[in-house]
């Protein structure tokens, strides 16, 4: 675990994700939380001795898979997006082919784990607070429709989950890609100056990262505008992969394979939602 200002800590869980902590006196905050249960409980042994942990939270960014895997065993409050409530109760949470690609889990997922909903949900935003410290959830639907920011002005820290990505393609089954833009613009702006901002799957990020995003996601906007306007099948939305994977200069084998079934995967739920209708 890594503290990277103060009371508020990072670390990857066993998926890979970034999760974070935010400690007070008497409370904490999870941002998003290892897969296992037992896991779970590290946190509460990785914080500060000592503190009585009155109130617990967690936050989960956004609905991609392994997020709502983590949901079990944290005894925590679980605060989502309101659009995030009935992923959480359909998703059927048995294994298969489509969720070991959606979830990118190298693990076994147990068949007996569960997706519970929220106990808090918002709309637009939220602010909890930890003994006066003030943490900010704000609704960010680029590049997931139930995404979630979350910010500690205190502290200069600013959680994006997926937005940001480096050198690896996104997640493009649920997002709003003229929406993500406007996302990475204000994070590049004033409002963000001298924060850190926390990726879920890189980590602390920097401005160049911000920027790379940015140009990232514009690319593909383009690429599937005229798609979307001609009506294109989806055999030929998949033929763009090669095209979307050839931005990415550092992709070994086991890594190529994983990013093309995310953007297979994505790219197909992408086109369900936002063209199917139009054939």
């Amino acid at each position: 675990m890594k503290e990277i200002a103060s009371d508020v800590f990072i670390e990857q869980n066993s998926l890979g994700i970034y999760t974070g902590i935010i400690q007070s006196e008497s409370g904490m905050l999870l941002i998003d939380s290892p897969l296992r249960p037992p896991e779970g409980g590290l946190w509460k042994g990785c914080a500060e001795q000592g503190r009585d942990c009155q109130h617990c939270y967690m936050v989960v960014l956004d609905t991609n898979y392994d997020r709502l895997l983590s949901i079990k065993g944290t005894e925590c409050a679980i605060v989502a997006h309101s659009a995030a409530i009935t992923p959480i109760r359909s998703r059927n949470p048995r294994v298969s082919e489509d969720s070991q690609q959606h979830s990118e889990n190298p693990d076994v997922v147990m068949s007996g784990t569960r997706m519970l909903p929220p106990e808090i949900i918002f709309e637009n935003e939220l602010s909890l607070h930890l003994d006066g410290l003030q943490v900010d959830l704000q609704h960010r639907a680029g590049s997931n429709h139930a995404a979630i920011w979350v910010t500690i002005p205190e502290r200069k820290v600013v959680f994006v989950g997926d937005s940001v990505v480096v050198e690896q393609p996104p997640f493009l089954a649920y997002a709003n890609l003229q929406t993500w833009e406007a996302d990475l613009e204000d994070l590049c702006s004033d409002k963000y100056r001298d924060y850190l901002v926390v990726s879920s799957r890189s980590g602390v990020v920097d401005g160049d990262h911000v920027k790379a995003m940015i140009k990232q996601i514009s690319n593909i906007r383009k690429t599937f505008d005229p798609l979307k306007e001609n009506n294109a099948p989806l055999e030929e939305w998949h033929n763009q992969i090669p095209q979307l994977l050839g931005m990415f200069s550092q992709l070994d084998l086991f890594n190529s394979e994983l990013f093309y079934n995310r953007l297979h995967w994505g790219i197909t739920t992408y086109y369900e939602f936002n063209c199917r209708e139009k054939g």
